[in-house]
């Protein structure tokens, strides 16, 4: 009988309990991934996802040529599982449990009800060191380094009995047979596959690290001094555990890294600690996380939205760092949270507004990261400190020669410093000797900063001081993040 691994969030060999333990049963297995309308059309998706799933899948059929191939199709799961079941008889599915959003979460609750129809065991195996059903963090730091410490599960691929792939109309032969003409666009974000994944870890352990702590906020400097291994962890093509304990190891071999590499280990435990949120409560993706923000920031503005979203409020750390991000997947976290800030304090738009735009440029989106730090960011949990960035600070820290600014926005590329983040401050004369006129070449700031970060330091404080605010804290920092309250903290 068949034995079915559906390739989710999990494409590698290496480290992947699912596939160790079809090859294991002896029954010949089929490897299963399958591109969904449902999830392809929705507002968090973008072709470069697509992009980089399809380049993962490509690596990984080449590591497995000569020992099985991957069926991959178009079309809803559940109807493609029906088609596979109609043409031979299917003892169990294997996957790892997935935190995505709704739709991939709904749609796990039917393929859920389809196996328990045709009596067919679906075996969700752990990833990520998540706990599915977990009510409160306490003893979860422990869980995760238990995970983190326990042996890599890899299956071995010459014992694997690899099944016949079924005849399909839709399956997908090529990337022009999802998205016809889109092969050749992207090619300056970062490429899908295991084998790359493997690449960068390996050259941020052996030598990229060592910048790591000095350009991790830096927004040109981190394009190398971060490890960039996001989206491979993000799609799987590396397991978590297998890079800790890669990052581990290197600290053995070189002691002098430790300090950088310690660094990059506590964001390799934030990464599940904010998967685990949403797995906790997966209505994150839509709602506050404290509902005493409900009636704060409810109206938006789409023409500050839409200079937000196209690089164009007259900021230009903001608009370099949409541009980046549009043009290459990727910007290191502090501008993430920057523009998030811009978009809900100084905008004063409602996170909802733009949560969805950010998704479909992240080439790393995890969606159990992203709502819930597009909610601290924002400021409407209720126990993180509200930070508002400066963006002319940010600029001026973090980018104080311009040259990310100058990279992203040329029409500023003659403007002098310290006129390069304030050019308002420009005189006519000067924008016309540095060849940049506002209002055309580059545009006016969209709202005035000094009375936005005012207005927004004001609302936000006088909310979260709230008496419907504060009720919700200690419940939110039990089930969210295992901090106690003060209170507990003094009995």
């Amino acid at each position: 009988m068949l034995q079915i691994v559906w390739l989710k969030r999990d494409i590698r060999l290496q480290d992947h309990a699912p596939l160790a333990a079809a090859v294991a049963s002896g029954f010949p297995v089929m490897l299963l991934y399958v591109f969904e309308p449902s999830m392809m059309h929705a507002p968090d998706y973008d072709v470069r996802h697509a992009r980089f799933v399809w380049q993962s899948l490509q690596d990984l059929q080449k590591q497995l040529e000569g020992h099985s191939q991957i069926l991959i199709v178009k079309g809803e799961v559940n109807d493609v599982l029906q088609a596979i079941y109609m043409q031979q008889p299917v003892k169990s599915l294997y996957s790892h449990m997935e935190t995505g959003n709704a739709i991939s979460y709904k749609r796990d609750k039917a393929v859920a009800h389809w196996c328990r129809q045709k009596g067919i065991a679906w075996q969700q195996l752990n990833d990520r060191a998540i706990v599915r059903g977990l009510q409160q963090r306490d003893n979860w730091p422990k869980q995760w380094y238990a995970y983190m410490h326990s042996p890599q599960v890899t299956p071995n691929i010459l014992q694997l009995n690899a099944a016949t792939l079924p005849p399909f109309s839709n399956i997908i032969h090529a990337f022009t047979d999802l998205y016809p003409g889109e092969a050749e666009k992207y090619a300056t974000i970062q490429p899908g596959g295991s084998s790359k994944g493997l690449m960068y870890l390996n050259s941020f352990l052996q030598n990229r690290c060592i910048n790591y702590q000095k350009q991790i906020s830096k927004p040109e400097g981190s394009r190398t001094g971060c490890s960039r291994l996001s989206p491979y962890l993000a799609y799987g093509c590396l397991s978590i555990r297998q890079v800790y304990q890669a990052t581990r190891e290197q600290i053995e071999i070189t002691p002098q890294r430790k300090r950088p590499l310690t660094a990059f280990l506590d964001r390799l435990r934030w990464h599940s600690h904010f998967i685990q949120k949403m797995e906790s409560r997966p209505e994150l993706e839509w709602q506050n996380t404290n509902p005493g923000f409900n009636d704060l920031r409810t109206i938006t503005d789409d023409v500050l939205l839409q200079a937000w979203m196209q690089g164009k409020t007259g900021y230009p750390l903001v608009d370099a760092s949409m541009r980046c991000l549009k043009e290459t997947g990727y910007i290191n976290f502090r501008m993430r949270a920057m523009l998030v800030s811009f978009l809900t304090h100084h905008l004063w738009q409602p996170w909802q507004s733009g949560v969805h735009h950010l998704a479909r440029y992240f080439l790393d989106y995890e969606p159990g990261i992203h709502y819930p730090q597009f909610q601290m960011q924002a400021g409407v949990t209720g126990i993180n400190i509200i930070r508002i960035y400066n963006p002319v600070k940010q600029a001026q820290d973090h980018d104080p020669q311009g040259i990310f600014v100058k990279k992203w926005i040329p029409a500023l590329g003659k403007v002098p410093i310290p006129l390069l983040h304030q050019p308002w401050l420009m005189t006519q004369m000067e924008q016309q000797s540095y060849g940049c006129m506002l209002g055309s070449d580059y545009p006016i700031p969209v709202i005035n900063l000094a009375q936005a970060s005012e207005h927004a330091r004001k609302q936000l404080w006088q909310q979260k001081n709230k008496p419907e605010v504060k009720k919700h804290n200690a419940a939110i920092l039990k089930r969210l993040s295992g901090r106690q309250t003060e209170h507990e903290q003094g009995m």
